[in-house]
């Protein structure tokens, strides 16, 4: 297998992580490396069961628009992976028998319209919200092997794994989002540049405020560092594999850092710095630096978005801050099976069935962070 070949190919998979712009010529290089027709990948909404985004790569000449609009609901194969476990490969021609696709919509007026026959599909990632599904596409027409280095293929699924899971963490954090509007300055989340031996090039201003305050994380001799000094040395691997000097291959991690005085700890997501950035032409790193639970709905907020008592509203937030009911009881001085008759209430006005999904209803509430809306222009 080439090395060279398969560096650059991994390298453009984590650029278009970073940078969606860079989603063409990532398709582009694993559909060349493996030898495919075309390849797509999908990002599914498991609350909606809608495709948030979809991009492809290739000789397939079906509508995009057409698929979001008609095709993508009806796709029975995509039905099939979403509820296959993560890491699973299958092929559409095995999954769905011919005298089912000979008469079925999607796979008549979509796929074999656009020239593409086959399917193999790749579950790589799922989070609490969202699903990632990429397949290669196979011609019709084609009688060949599919892809034609089927080895190539296995050999780059740990990295697409590793890029779709890097992929949803930050769209929880919002950088995606920002990248996209090319201003990563208006980003909560904390963003470090550094070179592979964590040496500092560039922060946003919320990752500079991070490094003034200290909590956690630090400079010192223009290097970033934690607290403590195992989250140091493991904080210094994941940069390391992240921006290797030699023929490694790049690598996306993540890790929590231990701040004072009860504060969440930071979620820092490191991952491999694409092209243009700073420093371009150097191995790079860039670290995004987020914080679980701070930016919470008030109680005030909350009791008033759906009718929740103070008494109410606090045990919701306590339970969204992961707090468990025993240790509310001690807390609050009340019985437990006050706090489970609460907590029923809580979960009937709040429209959910499990504490679960009211702690990620809670999470998903958008809050204006007070310090950034002091900066909103007037």
């Amino acid at each position: 297998m080439p090395s060279a070949a398969f560096g650059k190919t991994v390298a453009n998979i984590f650029d278009a992580v970073l940078d969606e712009r860079q989603t063409s010529t990532a398709l582009e290089s694993v559909t060349n490396f493996v030898g495919a027709a075309g390849a797509g990948f999908l990002l599914v909404n498991k609350f909606t069961g809608q495709i948030s985004a979809s991009a492809g790569w290739g000789k397939f000449t079906g509508s995009r628009a057409d698929f979001l609009a008609h095709y993508g609901k009806i796709d029975p194969f995509r039905k099939i992976r979403e509820q296959a476990p993560c890491g699973s490969v299958a092929r559409l021609s095995e999954c769905l028998p011919q005298s089912l696709l000979r008469h079925d919509e999607w796979y008549n007026d979509f796929l074999l319209k656009g020239g593409v026959c086959d399917l193999l599909d790749a579950k790589l990632h799922e989070s609490p919200s969202h699903i990632v599904l990429f397949g290669l596409h196979r011609a019709t027409g084609d009688v060949g092997p599919f892809p034609r280095d089927a080895q190539r293929f296995q050999a780059l699924l740990p990295s697409l794994r590793n890029a779709a899971r890097l992929h949803l963490g930050l769209i929880d954090i919002g950088y995606r989002s920002a990248i996209g509007r090319g201003n990563l300055d208006q980003l909560a989340a904390g963003v470090i540049f550094t070179d592979e031996h964590g040496r500092i090039i560039e922060t946003n201003p919320a990752g500079e405020r991070i490094l003034q305050i200290g909590d956690g994380l630090t400079m010192r001799n223009g290097r970033i560092l934690a607290r403590r000094s195992f989250e140091t040395g493991k904080l210094a691997r994941l940069i390391a594999d992240a921006a290797p000097a030699g023929a490694s291959l790049p690598s996306a991690g993540c890790m929590l850092i231990a701040r004072d005085e009860g504060h969440p700890p930071y979620v820092v997501r490191v991952a491999p710095a694409a092209g243009g950035r700073p420093g371009d032409g150097l191995p790079m790193a860039v670290l995004m630096i987020s914080t679980p639970g701070e930016a919470r709905v008030s109680q005030g907020e909350l009791a008033d978005l759906y009718g929740l008592t103070p008494a109410e509203s606090r045990i919701a937030l306590a339970l969204a801050r992961g707090r468990r009911l025993t240790e509310l009881a001690g807390e609050f001085d009340v019985k437990i099976t006050t706090l489970r008759t609460q907590l029923s209430s809580i979960l009937t006005k709040c429209g959910v069935e499990r504490q679960s999904d009211l702690v990620r209803l809670i999470s998903n509430i958008p809050v204006i962070d007070p310090a950034s809306a002091a900066t909103e222009p007037k």
